[in-house]
């Protein structure tokens, strides 16, 4: 989606990604709703300066002041050219620069795939399990700067309060302007509002759910930093938001005043930004960027999804951020990907076969229940870094985020497949915390037992609407206990003994144990399972089909907790659980 050619200069957008047969249609239909929107800064702050501007100028409307002091958001009448240049003229003015308009970096794809490949994958994983080890992100706290939040079972633990920075009403959806609720309104289209037509995306949920969802609760999936804290600035809404907006969350999620709002009290570790506008970085971004940075937090910013050069992707060309390419699951540049000089590192965000899960709302338009999608954009790729340095900051709080960006760009692992253009190579959250803890665990946390579980979706059935996947991490000897009877995923890659237990609630005369591996080499492996009496089984390879193997045992029916041991005699092969059941039958 681009402006008019001859408004082009004014007012700058980018496109989110939709059908190709709307494409056209898009063209022509541009938004407008930051038509003639600018942010004049003068040299000095003045409280008469809204009233100067307007008498000077009386066809001009002043929106509002910014939380930098000096900085007023005025609309001009069709890019009134002669007017700008006027108030250029006055000593007063220091700048007049267009208020740009951004929209999320979502590109969507498939809902129904299963794994979160992305924290785990040999070719363009983040090698999260080895990192949790070490810390899962305890004390830090992650601002996500995007649509808002909804209420999700895998994201209400962490959530911190956040606000509603649009200014905009139309936009906001909400008709109360800016306040505390940055709940999502959703941010569904139709093409006479905003030039093309989509359902709600529920972004910002995604974004979060990918950062920080909760673990071991026995539902859904795990974020980055799955300890970590939340706060929601809602600032994109209805055709996306404006920049003048995103500028003062930026502020106020560093903990930074903004006028006529409550200061944050819990001031972000760092702040994600998966959105982006055609156009440079304005000073009034710049500024309240530099701000965020000197105030302590990590401004982490998505490239963009333009197959393009991101220096024209603003704030992903601002300095003082880091900025994130999205590479797919073949560890190869996703091809919507942009790249460039400015880019500093890349992440997983879907493509090249297979997307990012993370949490949702089911609405298409106004919420309607928690949910579970695949997306793909470089706005999954750029929280898996928030994650990363939220990962960071909880095992050493003094590191600046001049400390961290240099960590993350020397400890990244090279690119497995061609990735030109994206930054110093793939994050590595191991590698990261090892260098900024001496490689001592600070944080290590021991699985809890999950409560409220339900049976989850099976993750491979396609036609199934909603996925549920429970993920598994594997820290060497860890005791993991689930409820009921499911099929799970779970991941070990060194040699040693991994247990996992399941509750089997109902007495019977048999329990029937089945279990499914994934292992190139299902020699190396011996596979026990232990009777909440301590009696043990060995289990018996019934067979091999590729990859997976298949096991069973039978037991007695004795109600408790069976524990699935797992020994790999040797290292370097990763493999995954992909099933384990225990199943009994009832005394009537």
């Amino acid at each position: 989606m681009e402006s008019e050619r001859n408004k082009q200069d004014m007012i700058m957008t980018i496109k989110k990604y939709v059908p190709a047969a709307l494409a056209a249609l898009v063209a022509l239909g541009a938004n407008t709703s930051l038509a003639g929107q600018y942010v004049v800064t003068t040299r000095v702050a003045q409280d008469d300066a809204g009233e100067r501007f307007q008498k000077w100028f009386p066809e001009m409307a002043v929106k509002r002041r910014m939380a930098d002091r000096r900085r007023w958001v005025i609309n001009l009448p069709d890019h009134n050219t002669r007017l700008i240049e006027a108030l250029k003229r006055y000593n007063l003015i220091e700048a007049v620069e267009p208020d740009i308009h951004v929209t999320a970096s979502l590109v969507p794809n498939d809902p129904y795939f299963s794994q979160q490949w992305g924290l785990f994958s040999a070719a363009a994983g983040i090698n999260a399990q080895d990192a949790w080890d070490i810390t899962q992100g305890a004390g830090a706290v992650i601002a996500v700067a995007d649509t808002g939040y909804v209420p999700h079972p895998d994201l209400n633990n962490n959530l911190l309060p956040g606000y509603d920075m649009i200014s905009s009403s139309s936009s906001a959806r909400d008709g109360d302007g800016r306040d505390g609720n940055a709940i999502d309104e959703g941010d569904y289209t139709t093409f006479w509002t905003c030039g093309y037509s989509s359902n709600s995306s529920w972004h910002g949920s995604h974004v979060a759910g990918i950062a920080n969802a909760t673990a071991d609760d026995g539902i859904g999936i795990t974020g980055v930093a799955p300890q970590a804290k939340h706060v929601p600035v809602r600032v994109l809404g209805t055709c996306g938001g404006s920049l003048s907006d995103i500028a003062d969350g930026v502020l106020w999620s560093a903990g930074l005043p903004v006028a006529g709002l409550p200061t944050n009290n819990n001031p972000a570790d760092v702040i994600n930004m998966s959105l982006g506008g055609a156009g440079s970085c304005p000073g009034f971004m710049q500024d309240a960027i530099n701000a965020a940075t000197e105030a302590g937090s990590v401004v982490v910013v998505a490239a963009g999804n333009e197959n393009t050069n991101a220096s024209g992707s603003v704030p992903a060309n601002c300095n003082n951020v880091i900025t994130v390419a999205s590479v797919g699951v073949d560890g190869s540049r996703a091809s919507y990907s942009n790249y460039g000089s400015v880019v500093d590192i890349a992440a997983p965000g879907g493509g090249n076969g297979d997307g990012i899960l993370s949490t949702i709302d089911s609405g298409s338009q106004g919420r309607a229940g928690a949910a579970y999608a695949k997306y793909q954009g470089t706005s999954m790729a750029a929280p898996q870094i928030a994650g990363v340095v939220a990962l960071m900051r909880s095992a050493n709080a003094a590191l600046s985020p001049q400390d961290i960006e240099t960590v993350l760009k020397n400890t990244a692992r090279p690119f497995v497949g061609n990735c030109d253009g994206c930054g110093t190579g793939l994050v590595d959250a191991h590698a990261a915390l090892l260098a900024v803890t001496g490689g001592e665990p600070t944080d290590p946390t021991d699985a809890t037992d999950p409560t409220d579980a339900t049976d989850p979706t099976d993750p491979t059935d396609p036609t199934d609407p909603e996925p549920v996947i429970e993920t598994i991490t594997y820290g060497g000897s860890t005791n993991i206990t689930l409820n009921d009877a499911s099929r799970y995923w779970w991941f070990f890659t060194r040699e040693g003994v991994s247990r996992v237990s399941l509750n089997v609630d109902n007495n019977g005369d048999n329990s029937q144990a089945n279990v499914v591996i994934n292992h190139n080499n299902h020699n190396e492996l011996s596979v026990t399972l232990t009777a909440p009496d301590g009696s043990q089984t060995a289990m018996s390879r019934t067979g091999v089909s590729g990859t997976a193997g298949q096991y069973a045992a039978t037991t007695g029916g004795i109600s408790g907790t069976y524990t699935l041991t797992i020994v790999d005699r040797s290292p370097g092969n990763r493999g995954s659980l992909n099933y384990f059941t225990v199943t009994q039958d009832e005394e009537q």
